[in-house]
């Protein structure tokens, strides 16, 4: 497990931070490339204002000098200093910086009454400059004066940057704030669930109670859910135990059954009764397997999930029909099997449904009694639901267990099983999503129905 799988402060803030910073360094570069933008229209303003301002008073004082106020802007002139060079009517040095002026590159173009700028390189050192030609008279002399005035490039650059840092001045404080919040916050966010923690570690593991207490909103959902589970799981325990407690009910008298019968075998005087009292003994024995492996199919259908695979329903019936009907027939009943030809397609497990019908079967041998003459096995359909119908003419399910014949250890008065395979066709159907019903006057017919969002009929 990684650090951030293992705190979901560190995954918060990891969530949270990351596109911050990607967002916050895009903001900073964007920030950085609009200072720049920013410093240079303002340093470039400022050259064109200092050109304007030196061809003014060349034009006034005929080249002998600048005014107070020219000076003035020079010695402000933002970010550092700033040079000037004066050409005058006839081409030569007026004023300025007596060094080699900056050159125009070749495209430049210079016109009358229009500033011009443009980036070049003077002592070695680019620099940015604008060009003003006027038309002046110095010294009695007319023609076109040039005005250059030029600045180096670092001081616009710094400008730049100094506006760029208080923007990630103000992000990286935005930034550990968040952090700050999220990290700490968390912790008090969440201490409703670290109390709801405390409460269930200072449950036993036999209290499965509701968690009755107040939670926030986002932690509704995880309690109900707790909840909902520790009902299932209060529920399977106590089937569980009525389980154990009805199979211990049920078992001991057969196995008190089979000790004294084994008994008798041993004390037998004769070999004819020793033989009748073993076959006693073997049928008891039988019946006591067949209540275990009840009990072990009850066990495993409950705790076993459904794996519902859509099938031709028609075409199951008519094999189990066939697998299941020699049985039937050498009991001496008659079998009625009634299967659409059409496919009738539904969602069902094989291995329990055919579990579920088997003990309908069984159900119908053992206590169909004398009137038994007849069982059939009918597939319909309706407009809501696939039917399976099994029933049989034999005796019918007394009116005082009708409506509890699907409980586990229900039986009938005179019933000699153990109450279970009733029950195991009711959980097999319920894992189906279907119902079983009884109907029980003069036959029995047990049909089950199964949902139509399950099954289709084409």
């Amino acid at each position: 497990m990684t650090l951030l799988q293992g705190s979901l402060r560190l995954r918060l803030l990891g969530l949270i931070l990351v596109p911050l910073v990607v967002v916050s360094a895009l903001m900073v570069a964007w920030r950085f490339n609009d200072a720049r933008g920013t410093a240079e229209g303002i340093f470039d303003r400022n050259l064109i204002m200092l050109g304007l301002a030196v061809s003014r008073d060349v034009a006034l004082s005929g080249g002998d000098t600048l005014s107070d106020t020219t000076a003035n802007l020079f010695s402000e002139a933002t970010g550092g200093p700033v040079f000037y060079h004066v050409y005058g009517p006839d081409g030569s040095f007026v004023t300025g910086y007596s060094s080699p002026p900056v050159r125009r590159p070749a495209n430049v173009r210079l016109d009358l009454n229009t500033p011009v700028l443009f980036d070049a390189v003077h002592q070695g050192e680019p620099v940015r400059a604008v060009s003003l030609a006027e038309r002046v008279t110095i010294d009695g002399i007319s023609g076109v004066s040039v005005v250059t005035v030029w600045q180096q490039l670092q001081p616009r650059l710094a400008f730049a940057n100094r506006l760029a840092g208080r923007a990630v001045l103000v992000t990286a404080s935005l930034l550990s704030t968040v952090a700050a919040v999220v990290f700490f916050g968390v912790a008090l966010g969440l201490r409703p669930l670290k109390q709801l923690e405390q409460a269930i570690q200072r449950r036993s593991t036999t209290d499965l109670r509701p968690i009755d207490r107040q939670v926030p909103k986002e932690a509704r959902g995880i309690v109900q859910r707790l909840n909902t589970l520790f009902n299932s799981l209060t529920e399977a325990k106590d089937a569980r135990e009525r389980l154990i407690s009805n199979a211990a009910h049920q078992l001991r008298n057969p196995v008190a059954a089979i000790h004294t019968m084994a008994q008798a075998v041993e004390t037998a005087k004769t070999l004819e009764d020793s033989q009748t009292r073993a076959g006693e003994l073997v049928a008891e024995t039988r019946q006591a397997m067949r209540l275990t492996q009840q009990l072990l199919s009850l066990e495993g259908v409950q705790g076993r999930p459904s794996q519902l695979v859509s099938c031709e329903l028609n075409v199951f019936l008519k094999e189990y029909a066939a697998r299941v009907g020699p049985r039937i027939l050498d009991a001496d009943v008659s079998f009625d099997v009634d299967i659409p030809k059409e496919r009738v397609i539904a969602k069902f497990d094989e291995t329990l449904m055919q579990e579920a019908l088997t003990n309908l079967i069984d159900n119908a041998l053992q206590h169909g009694g004398q009137r038994l003459d007849k069982i059939w096995l009918h597939l319909a359909t309706d407009a809501e639901a696939v039917i399976v119908e099994v029933g049989n003419t034999g005796q019918s399910v007394p009116t005082a267990i009708s409506e509890q014949v699907f409980e586990r250890f229900t039986q009938g008065s005179e019933s000699s099983g153990a109450g279970l395979g009733l029950a195991i066709v009711a959980e097999i159907v319920s894992l189906h999503g279907g119902t079983i019903t009884l109907r029980s006057s003069g036959m029995t017919c047990f049909e089950i129905r199964l949902p139509k969002e399950n099954a289709s009929r084409s």
